[in-house]
């Protein structure tokens, strides 16, 4: 079994026992015996020369050279900071950030898809059943205190919102970017189209608050509210989510959904526009239903050719 025919002799034994040492002291002397981190070991070995080459032996020496190296920089000290310090604040701050814009690009993505996701079921239904299952009749009052109905809305097209008046940011902007909207319709078709708010908040919304709050925005806007059952059944024919987020019995908000309504001359509801559509797209959009409405209703503003606006083609 031996590879040998004899037993091997003494000096054999110390002549393996040199060269076993001889390949450790190569293999480890950059990291143990030099003392050095990063070099080559330079020492000479007083071991007599083996002539023996291992190849796996020599690429275990380059791979704990490699290790000890990139260990050795990375824990090197930054040129100009003091001992102790870390970069563990940067690293964490980046990290931070990263989950940040990951959180407000998932915000945004779920707003996206929330609204091509109502937009398809509309479409569905109109498909299905002709018409869409939203909007209907409504009693409500309007910002001088008479009765208001669906059927003052008849004879034009129409823009409802939903929110209430003591919104902070959301309703403000939103009535500031369907006026723009509204604008640029008029001008460049002579269209004047009804803008209606609903509120959402009845409770404190009073005729007289309304009507100072639908000013400014535009003079041609409607306000509306109503009592608690009249505001609940209206919403829930155009599908409008809104619920009181606060304790107190007076100083509160209101979560709403954020969403306009288009609703034909014929008090039929067309389609809706959701908050990432900006005041251009939305007079494109428009529009392109009075354009198609007009096919098919010839009466509707004869001698007038409704066109998209030239600065939002």
């Amino acid at each position: 079994l031996f590879p040998f025919p004899n037993r091997p002799t003494a000096a054999m034994r110390t002549q393996r026992l040199l060269r076993l040492s001889g390949l450790v002291r190569q293999l480890l002397c950059d990291e143990l015996s030099c003392g050095t981190r990063g070099t080559i070991c330079n020492t000479t070995s007083t071991l007599p020369s083996t002539g023996f080459f291992c190849p796996v032996l020599s690429q275990q020496r380059l791979a704990l050279r490699r290790l000890h190296t990139s260990r050795y920089v990375a824990a090197e000290p930054k040129a100009g900071s003091s001992p102790g310090t870390s970069d563990v604040a940067p690293v964490s701050m980046r990290t931070l950030i990263l989950m940040l814009m990951a959180g407000a690009g998932v915000t945004y993505a779920t707003r996206m898809y929330t609204d091509q996701k109502l937009q398809k079921v509309v479409s569905q239904s109109q498909q299905v059943v002709g018409k869409a299952a939203v909007g209907g009749p409504f009693d409500l009052i309007d910002q001088d205190g008479k009765r208001f109905t669906d059927k003052d809305l008849m004879g034009e097209f129409a823009l409802l919102y939903f929110g209430f008046t003591h919104c902070p940011d959301i309703c403000p902007d939103e009535l500031e970017k369907v006026s723009e909207a509204i604008n640029l319709i008029e001008k460049s078709t002579g269209v004047q189209l009804q803008l209606v708010f609903i509120s959402v908040d009845p409770e404190r919304d009073k005729p007289s608050l309304v009507k100072s709050y639908v000013r400014e925005f535009h003079p041609r806007m409607i306000g509306l509210t109503g009592d608690l059952e009249n505001i609940k059944s209206v919403s829930k024919s155009y599908r409008v989510y809104y619920s009181k987020t606060g304790e107190s019995d007076t100083d509160y908000l209101v979560d709403h959904s954020i969403i306009h309504y288009l609703i034909n001359p014929e008090g039929e509801f067309v389609t809706f526009f959701g908050k990432n559509s900006d005041a251009q797209q939305l007079a494109k959009q428009i529009t392109n239903h009075l354009a198609d409405w007009q096919k098919d209703h010839p009466d509707y503003h004869r001698g007038k050719v409704i066109a998209v606006p030239p600065a939002v083609k």
